[in-house]
């Protein structure tokens, strides 16, 4: 339950926290997220369950082979290191345009790990402001 930021070194490898590693496990699958400046890291076993429920889908739907495409196709198996990095491609790198020496956060989102460029994270917290404006009540939260 926290936002961790990071440095890519020249290798196109970052540290994973260790706090984010110790649920997570020693390798994560890095895909496409959802939200666009977004990657999504997943323990190889979430991952696993949610590839099965895309597989069941139907596959004449073309939504459904895009969605195929955009997390199945574009997933790769990151394992970490000794130092607990991960080395995530440069065409990952690049969907949320960062690149060596830029940094990125690390989002803890329970079942996943959501990974954007520090600047995205800033940008989109100043434009989007606090939760003060939006109607929460559809959402039945307690104790928010």
């Amino acid at each position: 339950m926290a936002r961790y930021t990071h440095t890519i070194d020249a290798k196109g490898r970052v540290f994973v926290p260790a706090r984010l590693r110790e649920g997570m496990g020693s390798s994560l699958i890095v895909t496409l997220s959802l939200d666009d400046g977004f990657l999504s890291a997943y323990s190889p076993e979430n991952f696993r369950l949610i590839r099965e429920q895309i597989n069941q889908l139907s596959g004449t739907d073309p939504a459904v082979r895009r969605l195929k495409r955009s997390i199945i196709g574009e997933a790769m198996a990151c394992e970490m290191d000794g130092q607990g990095r991960i080395s995530v491609s440069e065409e990952l790198w690049s969907h949320i345009n960062v690149q060596p020496g830029d940094e990125v956060c690390f989002i803890d989102m329970f079942d996943k790990l959501e990974i954007c460029a520090k600047s995205f994270y800033q940008q989109q917290k100043e434009e989007q402001g606090s939760l003060s404006g939006v109607d929460l009540s559809k959402f039945d939260v307690k104790g928010l």
